[in-house]
């Protein structure tokens, strides 16, 4: 359809194909001036709508068809080497539509197709609803894990499952059995704001001193729904040995205590009559858990972490490190005057304000216009801006911690919208408008095509191996089992810790 030019104008093509095909091109170049260019002309074109950009972004054709079954794609680490995702993909696959995706986890014996029986399992025929994605033998396990740095392998595997198949960013579950119950912990308290839910089985959340430290942490979870089930009988440690702290069954009762006081989301389900190797969620708490949708911009943010790669919590994102780390150089544990060096509860207090003092964290209050920004151990940061969150036809008021107030009048762009969605592949929870905080350049400054971002992931995205085509991957090289169909005991959850 074309529109007729007034007084003198250019003529205007309302054609929502070619802007669809403008945003194919921009995710197919890295070059600033193509993609501003291309930017501005779908802004320009008459059928612009800034509501329809999710759905166009989602019929960009920017996934490849996959078959049904299992395959793998490999997500470099950081520290070197790869791991492997085992995708499995339903019998409806359509690569043009957006699938919820369940981010399995299995147990420290496991392997990948163990975890994705017991979901097969658990879910039955609805399985065929979701993309189901677990890494094998996956390391970050816990917040306090002696590996210095954290690989972050779970965000870029997050990552390259997004740049593999279809995913609804709003609809995307971590579940985990055993160590993978208390990883899914970790993930859900350290990446709240990639979930929209998360289930831990047969696990807890592992802490140095947790019964000290929760507190500190369990408010990174206000707007995620936490489903965690367990065993009455699960009370032996690692070694099949009585557990003096009670196993998990009694570290999940006392997480579940102080949950309910924080006023945490948190469901907490004890199974009686049941142990370590045997847990299910009920199906009626699961189907509730899965059905729901991730929170796109909290007004308010609270969000603790240990590294700067855990630092991005819906509109916050930390950028640079400032003072000392929690690393895996031994820490010394300072007790304070009166304390009693020979008990439990003082040593576990002071080491627990030792760790405290090492922690960065976000915080962010949305009223009305004004935005509240406070950070420990952050020097650099962005804040985004998305839908919801402001009236965008009024000046915006910016306060961060020893910086004089910042008032600017923001305008939706989608260039900014655009790359960081390439940059992200969550086309779901658009970011409109960024504000970077930086104290060395002086006052607040806007986002624009020049301003850098670090690559949530850097590496080049690989074709995934499909199972029985051609040259075997490493992995069934190494006599895998991935691709075997799932015998009958890995329909049980693995009794690995």
């Amino acid at each position: 359809m074309l529109l007729v030019a007034l007084a003198g104008g250019p003529v205007s093509q309302a054609d929502e194909a070619a802007i669809v095909a403008d945003i194919q091109a921009f995710f197919a170049t890295d070059a600033t001036a193509e993609r501003v260019e291309l930017a501005r002309r779908i802004a320009q074109d008459a059928a612009y709508d800034r509501a329809s950009v999710s759905t166009w972004l989602h019929q960009a054709g920017l996934f490849e068809a996959l078959r049904p079954g299992k395959l793998e794609t490999q997500v470099p680490l950081s520290t070197g080497g790869t791991r492997t995702i085992v995708l499995r993909i339903p019998k409806e696959y359509d690569p043009a539509r957006p699938w919820p995706l369940i981010y399995a986890l299995h147990g420290s014996r496991g392997h990948a197709a163990d975890i994705i029986g017991y979901v097969q399992h658990l879910l039955g025929d609805e399985v065929e609803s979701y993309v189901v994605a677990a890494p094998d033998r996956y390391a970050d396990t816990a917040i306090h894990q002696n590996e210095w740095p954290p690989t972050g392998e779970h965000p870029a595997a997050l990552l390259r499952i997004r740049q593999t198949v279809h995913v609804d960013s709003d609809r995307v579950f971590v579940l985990g059995y055993s160590m993978g119950g208390h990883t899914s912990w970790t993930l859900a308290v350290l990446h709240a704001d990639q979930f929209a839910g998360a289930v831990p089985l047969a696990g807890t959340f592992t802490l140095i001193v947790p019964d000290r430290l929760w507190e500190t942490f369990l408010p990174n979870l206000a707007d995620l729904p936490v489903l965690c089930v367990w065993g009455a009988d699960d009370t032996q440690d690692e070694r099949r040995r009585p557990s003096p702290d009670g196993g998990i069954a009694g570290i999940n009762r006392r997480l579940r205590q102080l949950g309910g006081k924080l006023h945490s989301p948190i469901t907490m389900i004890e199974l009686p009559d049941k142990g370590h190797g045997d847990v299910a969620p009920p199906a009626d708490e699961l189907a509730g858990i899965l059905a729901q949708t991730r929170v796109h911009y909290p007004r308010k943010v609270q969000h603790t972490f240990r590294h700067l790669c855990q630092g991005s919590a819906y509109w916050l994102e930390a950028h640079q490190w400032t003072g000392e780390q929690w690393t895996d150089k031994k820490r010394t544990i300072v007790l304070r005057e009166g304390d009693n060096l020979s008990g439990n509860l003082d040593l576990d207090e002071a080491a627990a304000r030792e760790y405290r003092s090492l922690l960065g964290q976000l915080r962010g209050e949305i009223d009305g216009q004004e935005i509240r920004v406070q950070r420990k151990k952050i020097n650099e940061l962005t804040v985004w801006i998305g839908d919801g969150m402001i009236d965008w036809e009024q000046p915006v008021i910016l306060k961060t911690g020893g910086q004089e107030p910042f008032e600017v009048k923001l305008q939706p762009d989608l260039y900014i919208c655009l790359s960081q969605a390439a940059r992200t592949w969550d086309f779901d929870r658009l970011r409109w408008a960024g504000i970077r905080v930086r104290p060395s350049a002086g006052k607040p400054h806007l986002v624009t095509p020049q301003t850098s971002f670090p690559p949530v992931f850097a590496e080049p995205k690989p074709k995934p191996s499909k199972k029985g085509s051609g040259r075997r991957s490493a992995a069934a090289a190494r006599g895998s089992r991935i691709g075997r169909p799932a015998k009958k005991s890995l329909c049980r959850a693995p009794a690995a810790r």
